[in-house]
């Protein structure tokens, strides 16, 4: 793995990353998650790795937040549920600064997401070349139309110091949501 160097890194946005929701949405929760255990990997040829998470239980904000620290271990995202009585084919979307080794700053995939559940979009850090500063964003859209659009600021460790240490050998020590 190739090791990040964070010589000099961007500072974070001033400005309150963005949160776009459509009224398909009964309720959204943005924060921070700690790597929870995995069931398996689903194969997602537009992501980097080929392959998201499937975590074995339902992922739960343990701290809302629009800023992340980049820590290994350490994920962020948003858990959503949808209004109405029919099940969405979906498109998420994370938007990142350029990642390593190809400067990439999009990956996708599919799902299906149904009214009354709760689902969720959320990058985990789990390689050195990931921990990449700066914003970050998770759009769910249907049929090319937005359904929800949560932005992060990453920044480093020792920027957010309050926030590095909540997740610890992959355990959560706390749960809130908003």
């Amino acid at each position: 793995m190739v090791a990040l160097a964070t010589l000099a890194l961007p500072a974070p946005a001033t400005a309150e990353p963005p949160l776009r929701l459509s009224p398909q949405l009964a309720d959204l929760a943005r924060g921070l998650i700690c790597s929870p255990p995995e069931s398996g990997r689903r194969e997602a040829p537009d992501t980097i790795a080929g392959w998201i998470h499937v975590p074995d239980e339902p992922l739960r904000i343990i701290h809302p937040s629009s800023t992340a620290p980049a820590v290994l271990g350490m994920g962020f995202g948003v858990e959503f549920t949808l209004s109405g009585s029919e099940p969405l084919a979906l498109r998420y979307t994370v938007t990142h600064p350029p990642m390593p080794p190809g400067g990439r700053t999009t990956q996708g995939w599919d799902g299906i997401a149904m009214p009354g559940v709760e689902d969720a979009i959320f990058f985990q850090f789990d390689t050195e070349d990931e921990l990449l500063p700066g914003r970050w964003s998770f759009t769910a859209s249907h049929q090319g139309e937005e359904i929800l659009h949560a932005g992060f600021d990453v920044v480093t460790p020792e920027a957010a110091p309050h926030l590095t240490g909540l997740c610890r050998d992959g355990g959560l020590l706390s749960m809130a949501r908003f």
